[in-house]
């Protein structure tokens, strides 16, 4: 997939569908262990947490990885956007200090879209995805207040309760399996 094709944000969906689906594949084999006496349906249950934690945990790894894979992202710290951008710099931290958002880090991108956001896991390691467009003094009455309002969106979101969804989804599919099967 070319740049022209893939925009930053859609990587993220690209994880959630790839995870539901492998989470959904992973399913019919606990259900068969569940229906061979071989796992009781608790174990199946946290089995199936389990494998939705690391899905979890892995997201910010996937993410940097495909930022830098499809985008060529760079990863600048505040203090590097402070050099290109001060007045910008000084915005963000304002409002990661009012959100305590701590250790915010950006993920520059060469693109034509003008689609920010932003990700990380359980609030520690956050990371914005925005394109160079931003950094510049220029763009100011349009950077400033569509990065705070994706600030305020950060520090609200948690992608826990998108695989806490999937993790009823899948213990639901195993026991629609295991009735099915008797």
């Amino acid at each position: 997939m070319g740049k022209t094709s893939m925009r930053p944000s859609r990587i993220l969906k690209v994880y959630y569908s790839a995870t539901l689906i492998a989470g959904l594949l992973f399913t019919i084999p606990v259900a068969q262990a569940v229906q061979q006496n071989e796992l009781g349906a608790r174990g199946a249950a946290i089995l199936t947490l389990c494998w939705n934690v690391l899905f979890i945990m892995l997201l910010p790894l996937i993410m940097d990885w495909a930022e830098s894979r499809y985008f060529k992202a760079r990863f600048l710290q505040l203090e590097e956007v402070a050099k290109e951008n001060p007045e910008l710099a000084a915005v963000i931290t304002e409002q990661c200090e009012k959100l305590s958002i701590p250790g915010f880090r950006f993920a520059v991108v060469e693109t034509n879209s003008e689609d920010i956001f932003s990700y990380g896991l359980w609030r520690s390691n956050p990371r914005m995805v925005l394109p160079t467009s931003f950094l510049t003094s220029e763009q100011k009455s349009r950077t400033i207040p569509s990065i705070e309002a994706e600030l305020t969106r950060f520090a609200s979101q948690d992608h826990t309760f998108v695989f806490l969804v999937f993790t009823v989804l899948q213990v639901m599919l195993q026991h629609l399996l295991i009735a099915y099967a008797h």
